[in-house]
């Protein structure tokens, strides 16, 4: 579960300063020619991307430690049973 947690606040913290980047350049459009203008856009499309790309890959990791913490769950649950049955039967 600790796993999780720091997956997710390690994917804000990515989410947060890439939005910071796309948000926070001052545009300003009489100083600017076309070619700081398109790279200026560039930028701010990468920014956003990096933070897309970083809550996709936190969703998929928190997936699959999600199934992998029920795997383990399942396997101890199977393995108390059984441990509790052959106790019993040789108890009795």
């Amino acid at each position: 579960m600790k796993a999780i947690i720091r997956n997710i606040l390690l994917a804000c913290v990515i989410t947060m300063f890439a939005f910071f980047g796309a948000v926070a350049r001052k545009h300003k459009k009489a100083e600017m020619t076309e070619a700081q203008r398109t790279e200026a856009r560039k930028e701010t499309l990468t920014c956003l991307a990096v933070a897309f790309i970083a809550c996709g890959a936190c969703a998929w990791r928190c997936n699959v430690l999600y199934k992998r913490l029920n795997e383990e769950r399942e396997y101890q649950r199977r393995f108390n049973d059984y441990s509790r049955n052959t106790a019993y039967r040789r108890h009795y």
